[in-house]
């Protein structure tokens, strides 16, 4: 599912929002997690997520979504014969890098990364630990200087990240890379004269 919400984007040519970047890692960081919840058999698990981050609801809104998908029901009862598959997410966010030109005077764009990585562990109905698993994934892709904020999110602010505050230079770069080079030219050809 996000790998063709995923593709679909690439092909329409829009940007991601870093709320749509965050929900494909997390999807594709839950995918080997699901995969080895059905290699043991279970159908039926009862899902909780720790920790205090403020996208655990994302997170338990994907993974509801991914174990569906592998087969596996999401029960909301309280059962005790349930397995339990426990959600932490340890790292889940956007982080900008330094903002750079696309070519010497070209427009500025910000290179950006949706990072996720979760702890699970799956307990059997007695309570055993039968599965651990820590799994992470990565996207990157670079926005537009002017379009950053087209891509941030109004109500989730822990997934927007925070831009660099270092943009001295920004005239004077692609003036003082061109005077260089310049300089260069003129040496190397005024020298053989």
């Amino acid at each position: 599912m996000m790998n063709l919400m995923l593709a679909g984007i690439i092909l329409t040519g829009s940007l991601m929002t870093n709320l749509e970047m965050t929900e494909t890692v997390i999807g594709d960081a839950l995918l080997p997690v699901a995969e080895q919840i059905a290699d043991q058999g279970v159908e039926t698990v009862l899902l909780s997520v720790g920790g205090e981050h403020d996208g655990g609801w994302l997170v338990e809104q994907i993974a509801s979504t991914v174990l569906g998908e592998a087969g596996i029901t999401v029960s909301t009862a309280r059962d005790q014969s349930l397995w339990n598959l426990n959600l932490r997410p340890l790292e889940l966010g956007v982080v900008y890098a330094q903002t750079r030109r696309s070519w010497v005077l070209g427009g500025r764009e910000v290179p950006r990364m949706a990072t996720c990585q979760i702890a699970a562990t799956l307990l059997d109905p007695q309570g055993n630990v039968v599965l651990t698993a820590r799994e992470g994934a990565v996207l990157q892709n670079t926005v537009p200087m002017g379009d950053i904020q087209m891509v941030l999110s109004a109500n989730e602010k822990w997934c927007n990240g925070t831009l660099s505050e270092e943009e001295r230079g920004n005239i004077l770069e692609p003036l003082v890379v061109t005077g260089v080079v310049t300089a260069l030219v003129y040496l190397f050809y005024s020298s053989r004269n």
